[in-house]
């Protein structure tokens, strides 16, 4: 790659840039991948919790009608005690008992309606959760499927750009090297700045006039600040 010396750092620049940005896409897949399986477990979760949920209400309704059948059974047997009743004192506490429980049955009943209702509901609640864990395994398995077809392109794209840098990077001093590698393993494309208007565009302070010439002009400098290897803005390289 045959380049002016003075583009020599934009194109280094551009190019960090490009790669961050390539990897970013080949990363974002996998992080939304896993965002939409926690979207399916949760839903699996929920759908857990829900039958969980109606297996106790039905295990509810089941003990009610069980206490509700042992009442009626209770029940005919005080309607023949009363029957058999040898005094008008006995009879009169037969038949309390027999109301007492007529009541206590008749909200038993309520209980057990109520009690049903709730489980045609859990049940209508465990149709739809059934339906949207449908829907986010189908999505999940389609995204993950777009993401392994986009891969091999991405990775392509990352190799060549690695290899456009490696290029580019042998156009720098030897001095310079050094420096450069320490400054993009720990900033990446930000180990590189822009001036503009005889400005760093990473720190924002401004360079001596003299200093903005000779950047202008195509040496190699470091920001006194922020410790950036700096580079004319196109718009001031002309």
């Amino acid at each position: 790659m045959s380049l002016p010396t003075d583009r020599v750092l934009p194109e280094l620049h551009r190019l960090l840039t490009a790669m961050e940005q390539c990897q970013e896409e080949i990363d974002r897949g996998p992080r939304q991948l896993r965002a939409r399986g926690q979207t399916t477990a949760a839903r699996q979760q929920a759908l857990d919790d829900r039958k969980q949920a109606l297996k106790q209400l039905r295990l509810l309704s089941d003990q009610k009608s069980l206490q509700l059948k042992s009442n009626e059974t209770k029940l005919g047997d005080l309607r023949g005690k009363l029957n058999q009743a040898s005094s008008n004192r006995e009879f009169d506490a037969i038949k309390v008992q027999i109301e007492a429980d007529q009541v206590a049955n008749s909200v038993l009943e309520d209980e057990i309606l109520e009690a049903l209702e709730k489980v045609d509901l859990a049940q209508v609640d465990i149709r739809r959760l059934e339906e949207e864990l449908a829907a986010a395994k189908v999505e999940e398995e389609r995204y993950g499927k777009q993401i392994a077809a986009a891969l091999p392109e991405l990775e392509q794209r990352l190799a060549g750009l690695q290899t456009d840098l490696a290029e580019v990077e042998t156009r720098l001093p030897p001095e310079v090297v050094p420096a450069y590698r320490r400054l993009v393993q720990a900033h990446g494309a930000g180990a590189l700045a822009a001036v503009d208007n005889a400005t760093c565009t990473s720190c924002y302070v401004r360079l001596t006039p003299q200093n903005a010439v000779s950047i202008l002009q195509g040496q190699m400098m470091f920001c006194r600040t922020c410790g950036r290897l700096l580079f004319a803005a196109d718009e001031t390289a002309g």
